[in-house]
C-alpha cells in the first residue's frame, strides 16, 4: 500500500486528479479482500488491482466517469450468484464493496504526512453513517485522536497496531477501512547462485524488497539481480548482516554448509522476522549441534525454517525459488 501512496502523491504534485478504488466490504468467496487497492489515472492507466474480470472492468469504466463528474466518490456494490461468477471469472459466488474516490492536489497534504512520518502509520478509509460522504485519515498510536471518530472505534484501532494486513473495523453508524504503511519487508538473501537468483527475482515479483550478499562479485552483481534493492559483495559470510527487525526476512543459500553455519549464527543475534536455511536435514542437525554447543539455545533454533521453503518436492533453483518464496508471503500474511 505504500507504494501505491507514494505513486498517488507523485501524481497529485503535477496537479492532476487519479481515482483511489478500494475493497472495503467483501463476503463469500472472492479474489481479492477488503484493502486491496487500484489507481486510475487520467489518460485511462492503471496501476494496482482488485481482482480484475467484469468487476474490475467496471470500476475502470466508472473511475474514468469518476474523473470528470462533479462528485467526489461513488459506492459500488457487486453480488453474483456461482453461476453469474463462472461466467464473469470474478467473485466465486460472493459480492464486493468497491468505494471510488476522485483525489486531486488538495488532498496531497494527507498523502505526503504519511509518507513523512517516522513511525507507521494507518491509512483509515471512514464511511459514516448513510449521507455522509467518506473521506480518507490518518491514524497512529502517538496522535489516537487525530481521526474524528467513535472513541469505540479509536479503542479497537489501538489493539490492532501492530496489524501489518488491512482489517476492517464496524460500529452502529461508522464503518472503517485500515490500511498499515508499512515499508517492505526486506528479504536478505545470502548466496548469489542460481538459487539465490531465483529466490531474489521472486521475492521482488512478489513485492518483498532484496538485498543480495555473496563474497564473490562475478555471482553478486546487479548484472545478474537487477530487480534487487542492493547487491553487496561482502568480504566474507563471518561478518555480513547488520542490525535486523521484524521487517526484515534472511535467505540462507549459499554455497556451502560452514558459510550457512556462520550467516546462522549472525541472522540468530537479531530480531529478523524470518530466519531459513537451505539443506537437507541430516546438515541442519550438524550445524544446530555446532551453534549449541557454541551457546545458543534450542529456542534460537526454533526460529529457524529449516529445511528452508514449503515442501512441494521442489528439485530445480526455480522450484525451489517458488518453494522459498510462498513461505515467505505465508509469514507475511500471518499464516505461518
Amino acid at each position: 500500500m505504500k507504494a501505491l501512496v507514494e505513486t498517488l502523491a507523485d501524481v497529485l504534485r503535477q496537479g492532476q486528479k487519479a481515482v483511489l478504488c478500494g475493497i472495503v466490504d467483501d463476503s463469500g468467496s472472492s479474489p481479492r479482500s477488503s484493502g486491496a487497492r487500484m489507481l486510475v489515472f487520467a489518460d485511462g492507466t492503471f496501476t494496482g488491482s482488485i481482482g480484475g474480470g467484469a468487476v474490475e472492468g467496471a470500476c475502470l469504466n466508472e473511475a474514468a466517469a469518476l474523473l470528470h463528474a462533479p462528485e467526489k466518490y461513488r459506492i459500488l456494490s457487486f453480488e453474483l450468484t456461482a453461476a453469474q461468477s463462472a461466467e464473469s471469472g470474478m467473485v466465486c459466488g460472493g459480492g464486493v464493496t468497491i468505494l471510488l474516490q476522485c483525489l486531486t492536489s488538495g488532498d496531497l497534504p494527507l498523502f505526503e504526512d504519511a509518507l513523512n512520518r517516522r513511525d507507521t502509520p494507518m491509512l483509515l478509509t471512514v464511511i459514516p453513517a448513510a449521507g455522509a460522504a467518506p473521506f480518507l485519515a490518518l491514524w497512529t498510536t502517538a496522535d489516537e485522536t487525530a481521526a474524528p471518530l467513535p472513541a469505540a472505534l479509536r479503542t479497537q484501532l489501538a489493539r490492532k497496531a501492530a496489524t501489518r494486513r488491512p482489517f476492517r473495523l464496524e460500529t452502529e453508524d461508522t464503518r472503517v477501512l485500515a490500511e498499515p504503511l508499512s515499508p517492505p519487508v526486506t528479504v536478505h538473501v545470502a548466496g548469489a547462485g542460481h538459487v539465490g537468483r531465483a529466490i531474489a527475482h521472486l521475492a521482488h515479483f512478489t513485492g518483498f524488497d532484496v538485498v543480495v550478499l555473496d563474497d564473490r562479485p562475478e555471482f553478486a552483481n546487479a548484472g545478474r539481480f537487477p530487480q534487487a534493492r542492493e547487491v553487496r559483495v561482502v568480504k566474507n559470510f563471518q561478518d555480513c548482516l547488520g542490525s535486523l527487525d521484524a521487517d526484515d526476512y534472511v535467505v540462507i543459500v549459499t554455497r556451502g554448509h560452514l558459510h550457512d553455519r556462520h550467516v546462522l549464527a549472525q541472522a540468530l543475534c537479531t530480531r529478523a522476522g524470518y530466519v531459513g536455511m537451505i539443506g537437507s536435514r541430516s546438515k541442519r542437525e550438524s550445524v544446530y549441534s555446532s551453534l549449541l554447543e557454541e551457546g545458543f539455545t534450542q529456542a534460537d533454533l526454533d526460529r529457524v525454517h529449516s529445511p528452508i521453503g514449503l515442501d512441494i518436492g521442489a528439485e530445480t533453483p526455480e522450484e525451489i525459488g517458488v518453494s522459498v518464496v510462498a513461505e515467505l508471503v505465508a509469514v507475511r500474511a500471518g499464516r505461518a
